[in-house]
């Protein structure tokens, strides 16, 4: 959560593009914040699209698809009488 946050503090609030994040979060790594999540979040904001040349993660819609899985959860639930939690 906090990466996330730290990423869009530095992209909204200052203005950072993917790249320079990935900057900021490799240097980050290097000091008492060492973590392979930083480590390897730092290499995902690095990471171009060949056909655009922009960065992948610009990329990535922040939306999710219903495949109807929490539907049958709970038509199942029902069905057996068992409640889900």
């Amino acid at each position: 959560q906090l990466i996330g946050e730290a990423y869009q503090l530095l992209r909204d609030g200052v203005g950072f593009s993917a790249s320079e994040i990935a900057d900021v979060f490799a240097e980050w790594n290097k000091g008492d914040l060492d973590s392979f999540l930083i480590e390897i979040t730092a290499g995902v904001l690095k990471q171009v699209d060949a056909k655009t040349g922009k960065p992948l993660v610009d990329l990535i819609l922040d939306e999710a698809e219903q495949k109807g899985t929490g539907r049958w959860t709970v038509k199942s639930a029902l069905d057996l009488g068992i409640p889900v939690t």
